[in-house]
């Protein structure tokens, strides 16, 4: 008799990802440089969940910036 396993298999090996760009405000929008701001006075303050909202926020301009 063979000796059980006590593993389903092989270990999954993820792919690394690339670091991702922050979106730049574009100049003129006011939005653009309010989200700037916030993101700035969050980064600050080490607050990474503003910083990330700041950023989807910008990439996902109403204006289609």
């Amino acid at each position: 008799m063979t000796e059980p396993r006590s593993y389903p298999g092989a270990p999954v090996q993820l792919p690394l990802r690339e670091p991702r760009l922050e979106p730049t405000p574009v100049e003129g929008c006011a939005g653009c440089a309010e989200l700037a701001r916030v993101r700035s006075w969050a980064r600050a303050g080490n607050d990474q969940t503003t910083v990330t909202d700041c950023n989807v926020l910008m990439a996902r301009h109403p204006d289609g910036h």
